[in-house]
């Protein structure tokens, strides 16, 4: 039971170790970056493209549509 309270402490101790180096370099690497950003500047924003208006579409079209339609029902009618 000792050995393994002992275990319990020194993987708890390196945890806690590494974690508050990681932390502290992270802190460290931050304020380095933040002082030389000035020599990568942010990229401009891309201008986003000019939508194309839809085509209109004609009333020959869904006419032309509408008597397929109406054809096709009555053959399926008439078959069947």
């Amino acid at each position: 039971m000792q050995s393994a309270f002992i275990l319990l402490v020194a993987g708890m101790g390196t945890t806690l170790l590494f974690l508050s180096i990681q932390a502290l370099l992270t802190t460290i690497s931050a304020k380095v970056t933040a002082k030389f950003a000035y020599l990568m500047p942010e990229p401009e924003p891309k201008k986003p493209a000019a939508k194309k208006p839809a085509p209109k579409k004609e009333d020959s079209d869904s006419d032309e549509l509408v008597a397929v339609l109406t054809a096709a029902a009555h053959y399926y009618q008439q078959n069947n």
